[in-house]
């Protein structure tokens, strides 16, 4: 059985809380599972990381803020 996805909603934080709390989260990510975050902004470090752990993930603008989704390559 698969593991739900997960939801953070970090809009509104200041930096560089909205990063912590998704790499704390991703921490606890399983396999075919998502991390859905909500974000203000596009969270351009946090994309270099990703990259560099093995996660991959998709950036979209959703009329007031962005949803990056992210997953286990």
């Amino acid at each position: 059985m698969t593991a739900p996805d997960l939801t953070l909603d970090v809009r509104g934080l200041p930096a560089p809380q909205p990063l912590e709390q998704c790499l704390e989260a991703l921490t606890g990510l399983h396999r075919g599972q998502q991390l859905h975050m909500l974000i203000d902004r596009e969270p351009w470090p946090l994309f270099t990381m990703l990259e560099r752990d093995g996660y991959e993930y998709c950036c979209t603008f959703e009329d007031t803020h962005f949803q990056v989704s992210i997953w286990h390559a």
